[in-house]
């Protein structure tokens, strides 16, 4: 029987609590949530009051808790992902560090937020993805991120926040 998980992935919330808030809701049953940063004081506040999965979270250049991690390696449904902001890895220029930092790791993805930007590709053997903000995107409507991961292969989705 196969095994499928799924992962909601959120970045760059920037006040927007409602948002967040109506991303949870729209997916109950997500195994987990990955929160890239530039928010962590809106997801606290979500936190209590909306129903929340297991969350891995990252800082953003916008976040100050320096408890909080910059960048973490985490194994989800089989898949080794590397995640991040993105800030500290040129990404509004380039993806090469970014992707030679994963590649260093042995991680099979990357995730990361900062560009306000969504972004999807498959390059040297690493997935990486942009889930875009949930609060303030750079063209188009707020976005967020789905990775369902079946039997250890990774599938990556970019969707609009809920209104």
């Amino acid at each position: 029987m196969a095994r499928t998980n799924q992962f909601i992935i959120v970045s760059d919330s920037h006040g927007n609590q409602e948002g967040l808030a109506r991303v949870l809701q729209a997916h109950p049953k997500a195994d987990a949530l990955l929160f890239l940063g530039d928010g962590l004081s809106d997801l606290a506040a979500v936190r209590q009051t909306t129903r929340c999965p297991l969350v891995y979270e990252v800082r953003g250049n916008c976040d100050y808790d320096k408890s909080v991690p910059a960048d973490r390696l985490i194994s989800l449904g089989g898949l080794l992902l590397f995640v991040t902001h993105g800030d500290g890895y040129e990404v509004k220029l380039t993806t090469g560090p970014l992707r030679r930092a994963a590649a260093q790791r042995g991680a099979e993805a990357v995730i990361f937020g900062h560009t306000h930007s969504p972004y999807y590709a498959y390059t040297d053997g690493i997935y990486l993805f942009n889930p875009g903000s949930i609060s303030v995107p750079r063209v188009g409507r707020p976005t967020y991120g789905l990775l369902t991961v079946r039997d250890g292969e990774p599938e990556f989705e970019h969707r609009e926040v809920p209104r």
